[in-house]
């Protein structure tokens, strides 16, 4: 019997002897034979239960139905969007290695940052809808050897400048998520700097500082940045959701998240890490 139908059970059990003992309280105030009564109630029970496994495993059995379909269907979506994308993506580095003309090569690199751009949605996606239907898995990690690795993913793009200061950091939580956290941090402190702006990120005691120059935000753009789809800057190209997803995850893995910023002179983001720190 699965936990859903156990309770689902004890709830209908509670509300049969809740309802069976109110009317029971009634009907003895007027000479009701009590004992009758009660026997009446035993005989009703056995029943009672059948009648209820069977209705309500019906009930559960077709919605296990209905999401093992939806599971089903969100994973062949995934794979079929995933195989255009990488299609796309081989045809434009062999065109950027065999074309010459400097007016074709502009676009290819335009059509090659709408493509990263594609990939990270099509990354935040995936990963936002098997959270839905499946347990989040986590796993030791150094969260020092991903940082490098997220790192060096936008160093190769040519973006800004990246300094880092980290120590060995074992933590055990969902490391696909902690990727897209860092990714999404990283975008942003990227998108709102100046192109030749240093980013600096220092992983130390415990604690994640991903520190940008750029715009920064006034204490009313701070308190609505959680908001999904909410853009501190309508000028740079954005989809909005990049913190509330860091939120989120955040959120469900006890991180303490915490933004210093000022206008002008660029954003700072907190992570402790603490409740996710693993001993060796």
């Amino acid at each position: 019997m699965s936990r859903e139908l156990r309770w689902s059970l004890f709830i209908f059990l509670v509300v049969f002897i809740a309802f069976f003992g109110i009317h029971y309280f009634i009907l003895s105030d007027q000479g009701f034979s009590a004992s009758h009564y009660l026997w009446a109630l035993l005989l009703l029970l056995p029943g009672v239960l059948v009648v209820g496994i069977v209705f309500l495993g019906n009930l559960l059995d077709k919605q296990r139905r209905q999401e093992e379909r939806l599971e089903h269907l969100v994973r062949e979506v995934l794979h079929e969007i995933n195989l255009p994308i990488a299609t796309i993506d081989a045809n434009l580095e062999m065109l950027q290695r065999r074309i010459d003309e400097e007016k074709a090569r502009k676009r290819l690199r335009r059509i090659t940052a709408a493509t990263r751009r594609l990939k990270r949605l099509y990354r935040e996606l995936a990963y936002e809808l098997r959270r839905e239907i499946a347990p989040v898995e986590r796993e030791a990690f150094d969260l020092a050897e991903l940082l490098e690795e997220r790192s060096e993913h936008f160093l190769e793009l040519g973006r800004n400048p990246i300094e880092i200061d980290s120590e060995a950091t074992p933590v055990y939580a969902d490391r696909i998520g902690m990727e897209q956290v860092l990714d999404n941090l990283l975008e942003n402190a990227l998108k709102y700097s100046e192109k030749n702006a240093t980013i600096q990120i220092v992983l130390r005691d415990g604690e994640l500082m991903i520190r940008d120059e750029g715009i920064g935000m006034d204490e009313n753009e701070i308190l609505r940045v959680y908001e999904r789809y909410y853009q501190s800057d309508r000028q740079v190209r954005g989809e909005g959701i990049g913190l509330a997803l860091v939120k989120r995850y955040c959120d469900d893995e006890r991180i303490a998240l915490r933004i210093v910023s000022k206008k002008g002179e660029g954003t700072s983001v907190y992570l402790e890490l603490k409740r996710i720190l693993r001993s060796e």
